[in-house]
């Protein structure tokens, strides 16, 4: 069973033509995620883990810094698509720093309660813009991803603006 680290990785590699371990890790710094920035310096082990489990072929360059061209092994497919087509997974609504958050926000006086949430409102808005210009430099793959962030943080809007206007929550 692969991690979302690996997933992403194997991902990265066969679907995205990153055939080096500084090539995805350089991805994963750029993304517009925190959570993925965060994990940028866990892909050179997460390869290494996959490499001892066959599901990554790792040929050595002859260059001075010991690169190696990373591919996919079969293996490594199979655990892929596996990994991708997974319902429960896919299905799980996972950490979400928002989610976790919320309930503490409706706890707050509601002069700090307005401040917070105005605040995380211009951060969504920023996050937006930051996404609709990452996706100009992107492919299919992180295209259905940075739509889909999109709608959610529109959908967080929707949350905030809710709240703010007093609405009872379901």
């Amino acid at each position: 069973m692969l991690t979302e680290l690996e997933g992403a990785i194997l991902s990265d590699i066969y679907h995205r033509g990153r055939d080096t371990a500084f090539k995805i890790r350089r991805a994963f710094a750029e993304s517009p995620s925190l959570e993925w920035k965060g994990s940028a310096g866990a892909v050179y082990s997460a390869i290494q883990r996959m490499e001892r489990r066959g599901l990554v072929l790792a040929v050595p360059l002859d260059d001075a810094r010991g690169t190696k061209r990373l591919s996919v092994t079969e293996a490594g497919c199979d655990a892929l698509h596996d990994w991708a087509c997974d319902p429960a997974r896919s299905a799980s609504v996972g950490i979400d720093p928002f989610r976790l958050r919320s309930g503490i926000w409706l706890t707050l006086d509601a002069p700090e309660r307005t401040s917070v949430l105005r605040a995380i409102r211009k951060g969504i808005e920023q996050s937006i813009a930051a996404h609709k210009a990452y996706a100009r430099l992107h492919d299919t793959i992180e295209g259905s991803s940075i739509d889909l962030s999109l709608r959610l943080q529109k959908a967080r809007l929707a949350w905030l603006e809710a709240i703010e206007e007093g609405e009872p929550q379901e």
